[in-house]
């Protein structure tokens, strides 16, 4: 599907059915075919409501009915079944679309739209890609495939791009940075040493204590590197 209108739904599509059970005696084959003509009727002007709405992509939360399948190829609408509730409002956000809890055509401010709806492989596994083309639309979603010839390479790059990724996300909220790997521990160190060195008397002293416990940092971060923590915190204060 290519431009099209979205329709999220949190409920079943299918006929509504009763808590309780009953029997019911049938007389003859015309009461047969009229036993479950009216819900089939009503089932089939939900459809229709949503493809006069303009909606051409269904995408469903929870279970689909053959009867509600059925009439959705009729109507020619692309059904997306997505079980879970994570990937469900992730996919709200990329189309714009609000979930809801009844069947029937959404209101237009709660459809969203979507530029190009598409079936592809990648990997050897079928994958139903929703991608936004137009450079003005704000997703705020997307996906990153990873590839590795190992789960363990995967899981390195995996590691790296999560941390990448919050990185941008905590300076998106606070722009200030601090450089790492301990320069900014032994910076403290340096100033806090400096401020000791204009204090009289026996302060001073405790004050360079706690400039010395800054190195703790970088030198644990140099052993845990298997380096000569050492030789590390001398070319830091150079």
């Amino acid at each position: 599907a290519q431009r099209a209108k979205v329709g999220v739904f949190s409920c079943p599509i299918d006929i509504s059915q009763t808590e309780t059970k009953g029997t019911v005696l049938l007389k003859n084959a015309e009461e047969m075919l009229n036993f479950t003509k009216g819900e089939e009727e009503r089932l089939e002007a939900a459809v229709k409501e949503l493809y006069d709405s303009g909606v051409r992509v269904v995408v469903c939360g929870s279970t689909v009915g053959d009867l509600a399948m059925h009439y959705l190829n009729r109507f020619n609408i692309l059904v997306v079944k997505i079980l879970s509730k994570f990937e469900l409002r992730r996919l709200c956000r990329v189309v714009g679309a609000t979930p809801l809890a009844r069947l029937g055509a959404p209101m237009p401010d709660e459809m969203g739209s979507i530029d190009v709806v598409e079936t592809t492989e990648i990997g050897g596994d079928r994958v139903t890609v929703f991608r936004q083309e137009d450079p003005s639309a704000v997703t705020r979603t997307a996906t990153i495939v990873l590839r590795g010839a190992t789960q363990n390479h995967l899981d390195d790059v995996e590691r790296a791009i999560d941390d990448g990724v919050n990185a941008v996300k905590a300076v998106t909220k606070d722009p200030r940075l601090v450089p790492g790997a301990g320069a900014t521990e032994i910076q403290l160190v340096e100033r806090i040493t400096a401020f000791a060195d204009r204090t009289p008397g026996l302060p001073q002293y405790a004050i360079r204590k706690y400039a010395e416990a800054f190195e703790v940092i970088p030198r644990t971060l140099a052993e845990s590197a298997g380096l000569d923590a050492t030789e590390v915190l001398s070319r830091l204060y150079t």
